[in-house]
């Protein structure tokens, strides 16, 4: 997703903040076995990407069928994506009995930073059990390294690109927020919960600069009449200012905290920057708008998650926080160890987990005696774009 993130400029003492990444292999804190709950939100999402295949217009079974998921990482989420589309592909072919009915040769591209860890991705395709050759058949599958804000395939190749939960990752993060002089530094915060106007703005600029290059790259990788799925998260009130809520607030709390203990430095905590942005619904509908000409908008859908949703799956506050924590740890880890070493990572994980079982708590509490709507945890934008 995105790309490479490093933050030195305005640190003290040379202190550099690297992003690279989702957390590797396969141990207690990788992204593999700490990506369930993305997950689980893709086995929602998928079914409404469905409905376009089942229309779409089908290629040669004698040419090559390719599918690429762009920020794919290193977990098993990418795989069983990756398969469910095939088996529709499959079925579509079957139903319109063109040419042999297992249709045509299936190429995948798994596509993420050149940091990925490809080998555990490439070691969990080989171990998967093998679907039912009816179902789903053996395809073609290679690594492709690089930033998915830029060009990655040749014109006009693919026939279904996927990305799930990689688009509110930014490309970097801005000049002007790492930058001590500049009206948008964001000393003293990590997310821009609490950031100034002039921070939230030039989020802003590198998340709609990135979102127009992403969609000129695929513009000219995506064959005519393919499609291009994606699932990221948003603000689905354009008229609000930058408050995504709950979570950022939980997340500063904790920097704050290491702080004041002497855990970590002010410095440290200045020099970390999130390289994440949630546009609202307004900022991606213009960017849709600019590019009409090229892509149909098939399918545009906002998927709105609640703390009431969350906990009817997870009752027990305490395992609700330790389940939520459990994507940070998949996605942050191995960022946090470099920067902060592994002793204040794990403190820093201990009391993340405290945090949200406050916030859980404290709104189940609120809930179950006021009759208040549940908070929302997250907004996700599901589209559904065609090639003209």
């Amino acid at each position: 997703m995105g790309q490479e993130i490093t933050s030195s400029d305005s640190s003290p003492g040379n202190v550099e903040f690297r992003f690279s990444g989702m957390s590797p292999g396969e141990g207690d804190n990788s992204y593999a076995k700490n990506s369930q709950l993305q997950g689980k939100a893709v086995n929602v999402i998928l079914p409404r990407f469905f409905e376009a295949i089942k229309s779409m217009n089908l290629t040669d079974p004698d040419q090559v069928f390719r599918i690429a998921d762009l920020g794919c990482s290193s977990g098993p989420n990418t795989i069983r994506n990756v398969e469910a589309v095939i088996e529709q592909v499959r079925a579509r072919y079957r139903e319109a009995e063109v040419g042999a009915s297992s249709g045509p040769e299936i190429q995948v591209y798994f596509q993420d930073l050149p940091s990925t860890d490809f080998n555990t991705l490439i070691k969990l395709l080989f171990s998967q059990p093998r679907c039912d050759e009816e179902k789903v058949q053996n395809y073609m599958s290679a690594a492709v390294p690089g930033s998915f804000y830029d060009r990655l395939f040749p014109k006009s190749t693919i026939n279904i690109a996927i990305s799930t939960f990689g688009l509110h990752w930014i490309s970097e993060v801005p000049a002007a927020v790492r930058d001590r002089a500049s009206p948008a530094y964001n000393g003293g915060h990590t997310h821009i919960y609490r950031s100034s106007l002039a921070t939230i703005e030039a989020y802003a600029e590198q998340a709609n600069k990135d979102l127009d290059n992403f969609l000129a790259a695929r513009a000219h990788e995506i064959a005519p009449g393919g499609l291009l799925f994606l699932a990221f998260m948003i603000r689905p009130r354009g008229d609000e200012p930058y408050r995504t809520g709950l979570w950022q607030r939980g997340v500063e709390d904790v920097w704050d905290s290491l702080v004041l203990e002497g855990a970590v430095s002010e410095e440290l905590r200045d020099g970390y920057n999130t390289p994440t942005y949630s546009r609202s619904l307004d900022e991606v509908n213009t960017q849709l708008e600019s590019y009409s000409s090229v892509f149909e908008t098939e399918k545009r859908e906002v998927i709105t998650y609640t703390i009431e949703n969350f906990l009817s799956s997870y009752p027990d506050t305490r395992e609700a926080a330790r389940v939520r924590v459990t994507a940070n740890r998949g996605t942050s880890t191995l960022a946090l160890e470099a920067y902060i070493g592994e002793s204040a990572t794990r403190l820093y994980f201990q009391k993340l987990e405290d945090a949200f079982n406050e916030i859980f708590t404290r709104e189940k509490t609120t809930r179950e005696r006021d009759g208040t709507e549940s908070p929302v945890m997250t907004s996700i934008l599901v589209l559904s774009l065609r090639r003209k």
